[in-house]
């Protein structure tokens, strides 16, 4: 289901499977820079499914070096895992990571589908190094919130 939301996490239903954008014109392929992106698709990677959870259209712009056009983009991708894009500057780049998300550049306007189903081959086997830091870092996350659940059951007498 997509939904409208103020920022990625806000649609993410369980913190366990990949989270993954994709800066798309038509949700079809990966054909935009970061930085002029005019819209993003994000999708919920499972090792068996996967599906459109949000997308935001962001308006028109020029790939100026102007870093106040980041400020929205990088405010709604909060939540994601992964960012696909056709190519991004070194700003962009440094801000993600420092949100914990990875961008991945990719040439030649690979079709969202494909990419998709690289992901999911990934899971089912031997990911790639960055995935698997990334699926260790959310088995440490989801280990930590269930240590904290269990505390929460337990009375401070």
């Amino acid at each position: 289901m997509i939904s409208t939301v103020n920022c990625v996490a806000d649609a993410v239903e369980e913190d366990s499977s990949l989270i993954v954008a994709f800066a798309s014109q038509e949700g079809d392929m990966v054909d935009q820079h970061f930085g002029s992106a005019q819209a993003f698709y994000v999708y919920q990677v499972r090792v068996e499914s996967n599906g459109l959870i949000a997308s935001k259209h962001f308006g028109y712009e020029k790939k100026d070096g102007n870093e106040d056009k980041l400020k929205p983009k990088l405010t709604w991708l909060q939540g994601s895992d992964v960012v696909y894009c056709g190519s991004i500057g070194g700003s962009a780049t440094r801000q993600l990571v420092t949100l914990g998300i990875t961008p991945i550049q990719v040439k030649g306007g690979p079709d969202i589908d494909e990419l998709l189903d690289s992901l999911q081959t990934q899971l089912r086997g031997v990911p790639e190094f960055w995935l698997a830091n990334i699926l260790k870092k959310k088995q440490k996350q989801a280990a930590g919130e269930e240590r904290f659940d269990i505390d929460d059951d337990e009375s401070w007498d």
